[in-house]
């Protein structure tokens, strides 16, 4: 298992989601992650707002595929669109 501290920047995107220590097991990716936070919090992330989330761990860039394999922490932010 893994401890990632999680912080949603994108409150819209992610309504109802908490900011937090979350418990996954090694190997999983960030959108298994994702449904951890979901079940402790009682909500869903609309699949339509996934699309507009900007996630960094550690610092670094991922995707929701990107596998977690040590403690870290998981900034979800907004893409920023425009010109």
């Amino acid at each position: 298992m893994v401890t990632v501290n999680v912080r949603f920047i994108a409150n819209e995107l992610t309504p109802g989601l908490v900011s937090g220590e979350y418990r996954v097991g090694e190997g999983s990716s960030i959108r298994e992650l994702l449904s951890v936070c979901e079940s402790a919090c009682g909500v869903s992330i609309p699949e339509k707002n996934l699309k507009f989330l900007f996630p960094l761990f550690n610092s670094r860039p991922v995707t929701l595929d990107n596998v977690i394999n040590m403690d870290g922490t998981l900034h979800l932010c907004r893409v920023v669109v425009g010109g």
